[in-house]
């Protein structure tokens, strides 16, 4: 009874990749044309100078959002993971991690 189901999915995963494709195309001929001009294609797309030396990344506060988001990522991972763990485990890991990103958060310098 279930020996058909190997062969549709291929033909369902074809089917929808042509599908994809067809829609693709006819929104790319069917989409307005707009005309092209040379300040369209300046900084920020709108014509105008934009202030380009005001344009800087605070590089030290990404990292610091990518570590904590890296931690707490890591923290979810551990803890779904460990879910029918003995005892409380995962409690006392994501604990210990809170504590120290608690410990990150207060302790760090001010610029």
């Amino acid at each position: 009874m279930t020996s058909g189901v190997p062969y549709i999915l291929p033909i369902v995963f074809a089917f929808s990749i042509v599908a994809a494709l067809l829609i693709y195309s006819l929104g790319g001929k069917l989409a307005p044309k707009s005309a092209q001009n040379k300040e369209k294609n300046a900084p920020y797309n709108c014509g105008e100078q934009g202030p380009l030396n005001e344009a800087k990344l605070d590089l030290e506060r990404f990292l610091t959002f990518a570590i904590y988001f890296l931690i707490f990522d890591v923290v979810a991972f551990v803890t779904m993971t460990s879910f029918y763990a003995v005892n409380f485990l995962p409690l006392i890991y994501t604990v210990i991690v809170l504590v120290a990103v608690g410990m990150l958060i207060f302790t760090r310098k001010k610029l």
